[in-house]
Order: C-alpha cells, then sequence, then structure tokens
C-alpha cells in the first residue's frame, strides 16, 4: 500500500538519531518537540530513541519535513510525496470528493504582521490542489482549507485567505484532490487584497428624477469582509451605494438584477453600535454616507440578527421588489454595489446606446437586453411620457405583413418605438407586453428600446413574432394573474397580461381580461389602482365590454416565478388555489351567447397533480398537470380523459355546447398547488343558420331580414353567398324554436 490515511504512520521513518542527539537537534518542529518533551523530558535533554519516535506519532505531530517560507512565495513540487492528511470533522475544503489532502507536502510560515493573508495555488500549479492553513502540527488546528475556486482559479487549483498575528507560526498543507493529483508550481503567501471585477455600471440622471450618482456593481473575490468592502469602496472614491429614498433603492436593485445574480451582494447599510438608539435587531441602523434611515426595505421577518453576529447591510433584489437583509462582517459575501459622484474608469455605454450602433434582431429570436450603462436619447416618444436609458436595434421583417414585439419578461416592462430609417416614426409602445405593428417586407427598420422609468434599467427579453392569426372574437377570456406579491401584479412593473391573440389555437382571441388577486372584489380594487382589469364588464375579442361579470374567491392566488416572453404563457403563469383538496368554482354572470364552448386553462408548479373540470353540471374531464419544476411551460395539450386512472398531463380542457346566462366553471383539486390559470366563453354561434335575429327561432322576422337581403349576401342561409330561393326555401324548412 503506497500510502495510509492516518498520518501519523509517516512520522516513524524519521532516521535513527546517532547517539547523543535531541528532538531539536534532528530539525523536527520545535512545537512537536515540546509536546513529546513534555512526556518523556530525556528526548530532548539526553537522547532521541525509539521511544521518542513512538512518543511524536502519539502525539500526532505531522510537521516533519517542513519546508520553511522566507518570502512571499516558494516552489512546488508533490511528484514524490506519499502522506494524506484527513481533515474529517474539522474542515470541508469543498463540496467534491473526500475531505483528504492527498500527497502533502507541509511548509512553515511565520506571519510579519498582524494581517489578512492569501494562501493561494491559483493558476501556478499544473494539477488539481487542494490547500489548508493550521495553527499548530495537529489537524485539528486547521483554521481554513480549500479545494476549488470556480470560475477563477483554472485547473481546478487553490485559494484561501485566513487571518494571523503578527510573530506566530502557521502551518501549510498543500497536496492534491486526489491519489493521482501531484505536480509541480507555486505557492504564495500574500497580504488579503480586496478583489474586484466591475459587472456593470449606470448613471441615475436627473433627468430621470435621480441624483446624477453611479451605481457600478462589482464581483468580489473570496475571503472580503464587509468592513474590507466599505474601505475599499472609499479607496476608489465612492461609496458602498446608499438607497435613501424609494426610488434610489429601485435603481440599485435594477442595477443588481440587470448585472446577473449573486448571492451576498454588500451595500452601505450598518449597525452602529455607539449609536444611542442601537438595540437589536432594529436599532442604530444607518447609512455610510451618513444619511439617516428615512425609509426601510426589509425582506420579510429581517432583521433577525441571527447568531447575534448581523450588523452588516445585504441587498437582495427580486422581480417583485428590492429588499435588505442583515448578515455578518466575515459573509461570504459576492458582489457589491458601490456608489460614485461621478463615472469612473471601466465605465461605458452599449455599442448600441445610439442609433449609429444599432445591432440586428433576428425574427423569433430572443434578445436580452441590459439598460444598464445606456444613455437616454434625445428622440422624442410619442406613446409614452418619457423613455430613458434606450438602447436600438435594426429588423428586417421578411415579407410584408403584421409583426408583434413581445418585450415584458425578467419583471420589466419595456417602452418601444419602431421607425423608419430616415427617424418617421411607424409605431411604438405606451409600456404593455407586447405591441403589434405592420411593416414592409424587406425594409429594414430602427427599434429603440428603453425604460418607461427613470429609476429602472431592467433588462426585459425582447422578441418579433409574426402576429398570429385571430381565431374567434366572439369570446370572453379571462386570465387569473395571481397576486401573492405587493399588488399581484409585479409592482405595476410587468403587467400578468395576454393581450395578443393567446390560448389554444382554435380559440385564440385578441383581448384577454386579466384579474388580480384573490376574489373579484380584490381585482377590482386592483384595477382601480391601475393593476389589471376589472372582474365586470368582461370584453369580448373585439375589446368590447359585453356586460359580463365573473365573481371568484380563494385563499392562495399564486404565481409561478417565471419571466415568460409568449401571451400564452403568461396567461398559465398564475392561478386561483384553494391550496388542498377542494373545488375551486368561478361563476359567470350575464353570459351573452346563448349556446358556447367553454375552455378551461390549468396549471401547477408540479408535474403530475391530478385534477378534473366541468361546467354547469357537465361531464368532468380528468388531467394531470403538465408543468414542471423551474417554470417551463409546456406546449398546450387538451385533457380528454373521463376518469382518473386515465388522466394525462395536459394544460387545458374544452367543454361544448354549453348554455345558460349563468355559467359555473368548476375545477377540483387533489392537492396543494394546483390552481385555475383561467377560462374562455366562445360562442358557438345559432344552431340553426335560419335565425337570421339570433333570438333563438325562426320566425316572421327572420323572412322579413331575408327578402330584404334579396340578391345580397345578408340571408344567405346555404352558404353560396347571395340570398335567393333555396335560402328561402330553407328558412321556411327551419320554421319554428331552433333546438
Amino acid at each position: 500500500m503506497r500510502k495510509q490515511l492516518i498520518l501519523t504512520s509517516a512520522l516513524l521513518a524519521v532516521a535513527s538519531p546517532a547517539l547523543g542527539q535531541t528532538c531539536t537537534d534532528l530539525g523536527i518542529d520545535p512545537s512537536c518537540c515540546a509536546a513529546v518533551c513534555a512526556i518523556n523530558a530525556s528526548c530532548c535533554d539526553v537522547l532521541w530513541d525509539s521511544d521518542c519516535e513512538l512518543l511524536l506519532a502519539k502525539v500526532g505531530c505531522i510537521c516533519t519535513d517542513v519546508i520553511d517560507i522566507k518570502g512571499t512565495s516558494t516552489l512546488v513540487d508533490t511528484t514524490a510525496a506519499t502522506r494524506d492528511i484527513s481533515l474529517a470533522g474539522i474542515c470541508d475544503p469543498g463540496p467534491y470528493g473526500d475531505d483528504v489532502i492527498h500527497n502533502t507536502v507541509i511548509y512553515r510560515w511565520t506571519a510579519p504582521a498582524t494581517n489578512v493573508y492569501v494562501l493561494s495555488t491559483c493558476n501556478i500549479v499544473n494539477y488539481d490542489s487542494r490547500l489548508a492553513v493550521m495553527t499548530g502540527c495537529d489537524p485539528t488546528t486547521t483554521i481554513a482549507c480549500n479545494d476549488d475556486v470556480i470560475g477563477t482559479c483554472a485547473n481546478f487549483s487553490s485559494k484561501l485567505s485566513f487571518s494571523a498575528d503578527a510573530g506566530a507560526t502557521y502551518y501549510f498543507l498543500v497536496g492534491g484532490y486526489a491519489e493521482a493529483d501531484v505536480g509541480t508550481g507555486t505557492l504564495t503567501i500574500e497580504p488579503f487584497q480586496v478583489e474586484l471585477t466591475l459587472q456593470g455600471a449606470h448613471q441615475y440622471t436627473v433627468a430621470a428624477g435621480g441624483n446624477d450618482h453611479w451605481y457600478a456593481k462589482y464581483a468580489v473575490g473570496p475571503g472580503a469582509t464587509w468592513e474590507q468592502l466599505k474601505t475599499k469602496a472609499e479607496e476608489l472614491g465612492g461609496t458602498l451605494a446608499c438607497a435613501n429614498t424609494a426610488n434610489e433603492n429601485r435603481m440599485i436593485g435594477s442595477v443588481h438584477i440587470a448585472t446577473g445574480s449573486g448571492a451576498r451582494v454588500a451595500f452601505g447599510l450598518f449597525q452602529d453600535f455607539a449609536d444611542k438608539n442601537y438595540f437589536e435587531p432594529d436599532g442604530g441602523w444607518k447609512w455610510v454616507d451618513g444619511g439617516a434611515l428615512a425609509y426601510g426595505s426589509w425582506a420579510a421577518n429581517e432583521p433577525n440578527d441571527f447568531g447575534t453576529i448581523e450588523h452588516y447591510g445585504q441587498f437582495t433584489a427580486f422581480y417583485f421588489g428590492e429588499f435588505w437583509n442583515d448578515n455578518s462582517n466575515e459573509a461570504a459575501w459576492t458582489h457589491a454595489i458601490i456608489e460614485f459622484t461621478k463615472a469612473q474608469p471601466g465605465f461605458s455605454t452599449p455599442s448600441n446606446d445610439e442609433p449609429a450602433g444599432a445591432t440586428p434582431i433576428t425574427l423569433g429570436v430572443a434578445t436580452t437586453v441590459s439598460f444598464v450603462g445606456a444613455t437616454t436619447s434625445a428622440q422624442a416618444l410619442a406613446c409614452k411620457d418619457a423613455m430613458h436609458y434606450d438602447r436600438w436595434y435594426t429588423f428586417t421583417p421578411p415579407s410584408t405583413g403584421s409583426y408583434d414585439l413581445n418585450a415584458c419578461s425578467n419583471g420589466f416592462t419595456a417602452a418601444i418605438e419602431i421607425l423608419t430609417a430616415s427617424g418617421q416614426l411607424v409605431g411604438c409602445s405606451g409600456g404593455q407586453c407586447t405591441s403589434s405593428f405592420l411593416l414592409t417586407g424587406n425594409t429594414t427598420y430602427l427599434v429603440r428600446i428603453g425604460s418607461a422609468e427613470g429609476d429602472r434599467a431592467g433588462a426585459p427579453t425582447i422578441i418579433f413574432t409574426p402576429t398570429p392569426e385571430i381565431v374567434s372574437l366572439d369570446a370572453i377570456s379571462v386570465n387569473f394573474v395571481g397576486g401573492t406579491y405587493f399588488d399581484g401584479a409585479d409592482g405595476g412593473r410587468c403587467n400578468e397580461t395576454a393581450t395578443t391573440p393567446a390560448g389554444a389555437g382554435a380559440w385564440g382571441t385578441l383581448q384577454w381580461s386579466n384579474l388580480v388577486g384573490a376574489n373579484n372584489a380584490a381585482s377590482d380594487g386592483y384595477a382601480a389602482g391601475g393593476n389589471g382589469d376589472a372582474s365586470t364588464n368582461l370584453k369580448n375579442g373585439y375589446g368590447e365590454g359585453t356586460g359580463a361579470s365573473v365573481t371568484f374567491a380563494v385563499n392562495n392566488p399564486w404565481r409561478i416565478f417565471s419571466f415568460p416572453a409568449s401571451d400564452t404563457d403568461r396567461m398559465r403563469r398564475g392561478y386561483l388555489d384553494t391550496n388542498g383538496f377542494a373545488q375551486v368554482n368561478v361563476v359567470v354572470n350575464n353570459v351573452p351567447y346563448k349556446r358556447y364552448t367553454v375552455v378551461v386553462y390549468f396549471g401547477a408548479d408540479g408535474a403530475d397533480r391530478l385534477g378534473s373540470v366541468f361546467a354547469n353540471g357537465s361531464p368532468e374531464v380528468f388531467f394531470r398537470t403538465d408543468a414542471l419544476p423551474g417554470s417551463i411551460f409546456n406546449p398546450l395539450v387538451q385533457a380528454t380523459a373521463t376518469d382518473a386512472a386515465t388522466a394525462v398531463r395536459s394544460s387545458y380542457a374544452v367543454i361544448s355546447g354549453v348554455t345558460g346566462s349563468t355559467c359555473t366553471i368548476s375545477l377540483k383539486e387533489n392537492g396543494p398547488n394546483l390552481g385555475f390559470n383561467g377560462f374562455q366563453i366562445i360562442s358557438e354561434g345559432s344552431n340553426c343558420p335560419a335565425d337570421l335575429d339570433g333570438d333563438g327561432s325562426v320566425s316572421a322576422a327572420d323572412l322579413s331580414a331575408l327578402l330584404g337581403a334579396w340578391g345580397a349576401a345578408g340571408g344567405d342561409i346555404d352558404g353560396d353567398g347571395t340570398t335567393s330561393a333555396s335560402d328561402l326555401s330553407a328558412l321556411l324548412g327551419a320554421w319554428g324554436v331552433c333546438e
């Protein structure tokens, strides 16, 4: 066996001493000698013998054959190393493999000053390395270890930081990930320096309602404390960002989201222990720029001073809001937002900040647009009072026709403007998710995309698609948005609307009513505040009021965390849920159609959840949900099963031949987080073509209408395009009440 995981066995290989030699004469580490001689003084005062060697193994001392480091670096060669040192239960180098430093070479170093130091083989060894730091010659004294620094150190090399006291001795374990991992290179030990990598910077301009300050997001290298980040920000000429107002808080959150996610983002909030109002967990919080905490945006149940060590601000941004958390100075900070009063080196605008640099958009290909760093062009916008932080694109449609531009995703709705190459306005959006434009084929248009809100620099995904064919306009379509956060419409920043033809292909309609909240009263309240539609006077596909209304009430309106581009997927994102084994009932009053089809959409945040739907006492249609974890929307699939045993994954059901001015649509849940996405009531028209006036019977009124349309199309019953004797014969044959 080449080596042993139990580290002390290797110590017996110490050469037998000559007569009169003691522990220190053999060059054994002084701390090891002290441990042995405390048990047997003769090992240091008289003679080192085999009994002393056994004692060395017994005390677990591993600092034999150590290499002293005198400067800031030393050469590494583990190719002949055979010693494995287990840190199991002491220090975890990383999530992969075991907790053993394989093929270990040990280095000894004395700290020249009290400081934080970085020990590194990062990009300077040729094998998969591991590192650890001990304060003594026993693995139980390990204070830091590392396997990999993913994304920074190539070839799975290593880096760690630790605090050292001036004059104290430390021992570095340098080895490999596994038995086969040996190699050569360099080991460095240097004072810690905060590592920052700029990911994006944005100016919150006065013209947009801001303060002209710049907010920059930096990725932070491992080991930096909040206090060190505060000092580094000041060295750069700024401060950790301070959210002195709600709008400034939104801007910080916007930069946070648009430049990439981060687990722990430091900003300029801290707890002042000397403040007269200090108490845990809420008292004494201040901004590093000296500003008072005029308003708060704490996340739920925060601050909580978890572990009694959380006294520093962590920024957390979601599409539905910007929130704060308290964290410790030594938390694993991954990013920092730094605020500057003027631009810094490295700050730049996007290449397509102005029309001259416009970037082409391809039909059907999604493009993510970040407004971070963009300036505001002088171009006027006809559909909106303002457009901020715009970027420019071009689009060349392959043929003449109507095209949809969707610009609502990632918690953000963009304002858009389409112009000819000479700058003439073709059309624009006031901020809705999807807008349609009639464009000429093989003509290149300028597309301006920006933020309708001055304190938002979001990152929507935009996509051009041909406008779908409108299948039915005699339809009432309702989308239940949900409503678990703020006002239920993403803080009013991204409407959950379905406005282009949406839903199952055979029943797609142009206009949807988008209802927010847990019940119709809540929906009406949100609509009054500008979010969503009212539950009364529901629209048809033409956008006209029908007089129909809807009532509903559940205890758990829900929204799946996703940012779908298509209206059909947005329509499936929110749902009504009772959060249990119950039934959701939606009642539509004053249905204007005598006979109609009901299309019911359903979903969940997980697959294979069983349910069933029916309308006005129709037979139940059974289904299993098709939604997948991670908010992936599968293609729409119709449910047709008549019992639970044959139910398959599906997302909508069709119930035809429904009658009645009141329609009760019911969904039975067989578990939580399954719900009612929305519905459509689609007119089936009269069931007898001769009923020209639609009153449910063929009578004198229909005969009069037919004769008045003689020779034209108005009384056509047989479908030949004109009103003639054959139509008269068909009408007389159908005389009476339509069945």
